[in-house]
């Protein structure tokens, strides 16, 4: 009975580190789970967005030329999730504008690629003034292996027209879509009402938000 025992514990303690390494494996090469902090892409993610990013297909692989290369390439108009150096401990979500070689100008908000303005439905613009700093770029072409970024919330968003391009090495992956959101909206006195309780929980999914595609 005692070595049943032993071998139930062995068996359990077995399939416990599997899963542990399973998990770990599936979180560095194939997929994450983030959430969205602040409003900078809304209002094509939202505060409190969960979303799933795809790490597998911008991961480097060996091809049969000899060397790494990405089963897919990063393209314009893309939403990634990287690291900055400035604060490593962060992951950031932004829009891809400009890729390696691509010059970008920003003109009265209107964003200019390679001298042509772009059509960018999925922005959106919440101050109508026009703040030099923020409004207005000058020509500047995407050295390589970098790319330039913009939040869809132009009008209250950190990114490349503030701390300049991000390396391609600090890219983590893709969004994919949306697997949970909850409505945040503090209450009056300043605390997340969909902070406590099951019920709460429920009545504050964004039950219309699962499963979006992020586009």
């Amino acid at each position: 009975m005692t070595t049943r025992r032993k071998s139930l514990l062995r068996d359990y303690f077995e399939a416990a580190i599997i899963a542990v390494l399973l998990s770990l494996f599936v979180r560095t090469f194939l997929f994450e789970a983030f959430k969205i902090p602040t409003p900078s892409m809304e209002t094509s993610l939202m505060v409190g967005d969960h979303i799933i990013v795809d790490k597998f297909s911008l991961g480097p692989r060996f091809d049969f030329e000899g060397g790494l290369v990405p089963l897919r390439d990063i393209r314009r108009g893309d939403v990634i999730v990287f690291k900055f150096e400035r604060e490593a401990e962060k992951d950031y979500v932004k829009r891809v504008v400009g890729l390696p070689g691509d010059v970008v100008k920003v003109e009265d908000k209107r964003v200019f690629l390679n001298g042509e303005a772009i059509d960018e439905p999925y922005t959106q613009h919440i101050d109508q003034e026009i703040i030099p700093e923020r409004d207005q770029l000058p020509a500047v072409k995407v050295p390589p292996g970098h790319y330039f970024v913009m939040g869809d919330n132009r009008d209250n968003s950190a990114d490349s027209r503030e701390w300049g391009f991000v390396p391609r090495d600090q890219i983590a992956g893709r969004a994919l879509f949306v697997y949970w959101s909850l409505d945040a909206t503090p209450s009056p006195d300043g605390a997340v009402t969909a902070s406590s309780g099951v019920t709460s929980l429920l009545s504050k999914t964004r039950w219309d938000r699962i499963l979006h595609q992020i586009r």
